[in-house]
């Protein structure tokens, strides 16, 4: 409830200010990854309740790096594991800037699920066709040629 009094609020406040709406990440991430704050760098459990809870709220890259730098100046270096939900972090903002709205694998590939035709027609041409679409709501991307990021 306070939640969400707290968002409407920002927007209507943003609209008052002529700025665009704060961007919605709502991306559904299912990759075989482990990510997690472990109880070895982070013993507490409510500041790991806070983190978490702030991880999923952050929605731009500045945030994502000032987080981290954050956990270095409190916890010492990032373990692998950790990185990772800052690495997925990013891939949510990625995939919202262009229109998809699940990640996830199915055999060899990477599937986007994608609510824009037109946002994820140009993420293939910049890819020059690597990104396959099909059936209009669903592109893949072979993982065995993954050489760069392909949400940039």
């Amino acid at each position: 409830g306070y939640e969400l009094y707290c968002q409407l609020l920002e927007n209507a406040v943003r609209e008052l200010k002529h700025q665009p709406p704060k961007l919605s990440i709502d991306v559904e991430v299912n990759l075989p990854v482990e990510a997690y704050i472990s109880s070895d760098y982070v013993p507490e459990i409510r500041h790991k309740i806070d983190l978490y809870r702030r991880l999923s709220r952050v929605d731009d890259v500045q945030n994502i790096q000032a987080m981290q730098q954050e956990l270095i100046d409190r916890f010492g270096k990032i373990p692998l594991e950790t990185m990772r939900l800052f690495e997925i972090a990013q891939l949510r903002i990625d995939a919202t800037i262009w229109s998809v709205r699940y990640i996830g694998i199915e055999e060899d590939h990477l599937v986007f699920t994608y609510g824009d035709q037109r946002r994820i027609e140009q993420l293939a041409r910049k890819h020059r066709g690597k990104l396959k679409l099909y059936g209009g709501q669903k592109a893949y991307w072979p993982l065995q040629d993954e050489k760069r990021p392909l949400l940039e």
